[in-house]
């Protein structure tokens, strides 16, 4: 049974955008999102392409000699945040604007969107990417756009990813008019900014590190929603952003604590795929160790 309730709707649709910050940074790279049932602990296979220009000539490179490539890579859907309520009474789930909407939706994104973003923030250890360190002394227009030289890949295939602080550092240094209004603010990302794929906002990074230079093809990352079958609950639904970020939706009746609750959840995953052409930016701190 899919949502219903005009308040329970509003709220996951609301709670979708608000996630967006958190996981803006995911879409840059190889992604397998859907809405479809997949449970906690399962393997994705992860498709991630390649391609490379030739010089065409009719002998040895027609236009049928293949230049791409698609491999597949497994990522574990070994995350799973959720966030419950207890559900209000019906006159509330029929009203969306009830102040406990707003409420409903910040502790969703704060839960659901926090977790993912812990979880893949943490993904960047020193023991997993192992390209050759960085050090960004100052956050500066100039020394941003330096990193450029230190990608391990081609800068347009790269995401340069900073820390909060130095994100916010850098649009300190920008006009609006660089990178683009209000929503590189919202969103957490300012795309092709120096000829980087993008230059994202990554929270929740190992200490001592304060950014990253990853190549779009270097991180694979999966999600799937949560629901096997809708039929046992009042309302349920998997809803999607525009990327098919899932977030699953559920109103259910407990019998044995005879009440009804709200649910927001999803299964996740991500996997450092590359690691060797992945380069750690350290503090100026850092810079002898």
């Amino acid at each position: 049974m899919a949502l219903q309730s005009p308040g329970l709707i509003k709220a996951a649709n609301d709670a979708l955008v608000g996630v967006s910050a958190d996981i803006n940074i995911l879409t840059d790279f190889a992604v397998d999102f859907s809405a479809d049932f997949a449970e906690f602990g399962s393997t994705v296979r992860v498709p991630v392409v390649t391609a490379t220009a030739d010089e065409q000539n009719d002998s040895a490179n027609d236009y049928e000699a293949d230049s791409g490539n698609v491999t597949y890579v497994n990522v574990t859907l070994n995350r799973h945040p959720k966030s419950t309520f207890a559900a209000p009474a019906a006159a509330v789930l029929d009203a969306p604007n009830a102040p406990y909407w707003a409420k409903v939706k910040t502790a969703c994104v704060d839960a659901v969107g926090g977790r993912i973003s812990s979880s893949f923030g943490a993904l960047f250890t020193k023991e997993a990417c192992t390209g050759a360190a960085v050090t960004l002394a100052t956050v500066t227009a100039a020394t941003v756009s330096a990193l450029r030289a230190r990608c391990l890949g081609r800068v347009g295939n790269t995401v340069l990813a900073l820390g909060p602080v130095e994100y916010a550092a850098l649009l300190g240094c920008l006009d609006s008019g660089t990178y683009g209004g209000g929503e590189a603010i919202r969103t957490g990302k300012i795309p092709g900014l120096y000829g980087f794929k993008a230059v994202a906002c990554l929270r929740d990074l190992p200490a001592g590190i304060i950014g990253a230079l990853i190549p779009s093809d270097a991180v694979a990352v999966a999600g799937r929603g949560t629901i096997p079958d809708a039929r046992p609950y009042l309302e349920a639904e998997t809803i999607i952003d525009e990327n098919g970020f899932p977030l699953s939706v559920t109103r259910h009746f407990s019998p044995g604590k005879r009440k009804e609750f709200l649910n927001v959840d999803l299964n996740w995953g991500g996997a450092i795929i590359q690691g060797s052409k992945i380069a750690l930016i350290n503090p100026p701190e850092q810079a002898q160790g």
